[in-house]
Order: C-alpha cells, then sequence, then structure tokens
C-alpha cells in the first residue's frame, strides 16, 4: 500500500502479463487454473504476510539461486522483487495507462510512479503529432 504502515492493499484481480521464453514464445503458467484446481501454492503466512513468506519460498529455490547467480555475471542482480519490477516494466512498455497498472499493482498512480518511473515510456510527442495530424 505504497509503504503506508498499517494501510492493507485492497483485493483485486491478478492481471496476467506473459514472459517469453528464450525462443520468444509466450509463456503461460495458468495460475488461476492452477489454484482452481487446489494445487498446492506456497505457503502465505499470517494475514498481511504474503510478500515476506513468497520471499522465503523463493529465495530457497535451487531456480532462483541459479537466476542470482546468471545475473551476478552480467552485473545485475535479481531479487524477489525483480519479478515484480518485470511485470512494471513489461506493462509500461505495452503502453498500459500508469493508473490500470497501478491499479493491476496493488498501489497508486503516485507511488507507481515513485518506484517505476524509470520504466515509464515518454510518448508526449507521439501524441501531439497524432493530435495535430487528426486537425490538419
Amino acid at each position: 500500500m505504497g509503504g503506508l504502515r498499517g494501510d492493507k492493499t485492497k483485493p483485486r484481480k491478478l492481471q496476467p502479463l506473459f514472459v517469453k521464453d528464450a525462443d520468444g514464445n509466450p509463456i503461460d503458467w495458468k495460475l488461476q487454473q492452477r489454484i482452481e484446481i487446489s494445487e498446492e501454492l506456497p505457503p502465505l503466512g499470517s494475514d498481511g504476510q504474503g510478500g515476506l513468506a513468497l520471499y522465503t519460498h523463493i529465495k530457497r529455490r535451487k531456480l532462483y539461486q541459479l537466476i542470482k547467480e546468471e545475473a551476478s555475471k552480467i552485473g545485475q542482480e535479481a531479487v524477489p522483487y525483480s519479478f515484480r519490477h518485470r511485470y512494471a516494466k513489461a506493462s509500461n512498455a505495452s503502453g498500459f495507462p500508469i493508473a490500470n497498472i497501478a491499479q493491476a499493482m496493488g498501489h497508486t498512480p503516485e507511488v507507481h510512479l515513485q518506484n517505476y518511473s524509470r520504466f515509464t515510456l515518454d510518448k508526449t510527442t507521439d501524441l501531439y503529432a497524432e493530435a495535430n495530424k487528426q486537425i490538419a
């Protein structure tokens, strides 16, 4: 909830955004279907502690350790929040309005811009050019 202590993020629909494999093919993990068939989820701990519980779960996985090692080799750092950063970056790259990305991520547009403005596309020139094309 943007760092406001005591506030809780409102429940929201999870919006999938596919990633691509090394060959450029989209990957759909079918999370909704997996939940519907009661596939076991990582433990989410007590109310309001889901993020910490997922962090603990992820950092113990061998695949995550391999990702961290590969990132380190190219001068990058992989952290559990890297998944969230990728979601924000891909959402911005897809041209989604900031208000919608913020809603999908469970925070306000202001919090989104404070944390993810580096991913925001500057479409100012394109928007004005399109407006002028429609007027002319």
